[in-house]
């Protein structure tokens, strides 16, 4: 049985923490997922909820699963999103 690495997806990266929610919007309208497509991905980041939902909204469908990654400052809390 193949297992698979996943690919974290830093927020971090994505945009500041905190960012608005148009500026959010506008970095995802333009933002090409096909390099997660199949992946087993993790979302961690200092942003709000919110944005790790629009996130994980732009990933469904493309990815084979979603993790959330909580509080990765202190080891993280893994919560499956969509599990494989």
């Amino acid at each position: 049985m193949e297992i698979k690495e996943k690919t974290v997806i830093d927020l971090n990266d994505l945009f500041p923490p905190k960012a608005s929610l148009q500026v959010v919007q506008e970095k995802l309208k333009n933002w090409n997922v096909a390099a997660y497509k199949n992946k087993k991905v993790q979302i961690r980041g200092c942003s709000p909820t919110w944005a790790h939902l629009l996130v994980a909204g732009k990933l469904f469908g493309v990815v084979e699963a979603i993790d959330f990654i909580l509080d990765d400052s202190k080891g993280g809390i893994v919560i499956p999103i969509i599990p494989s």
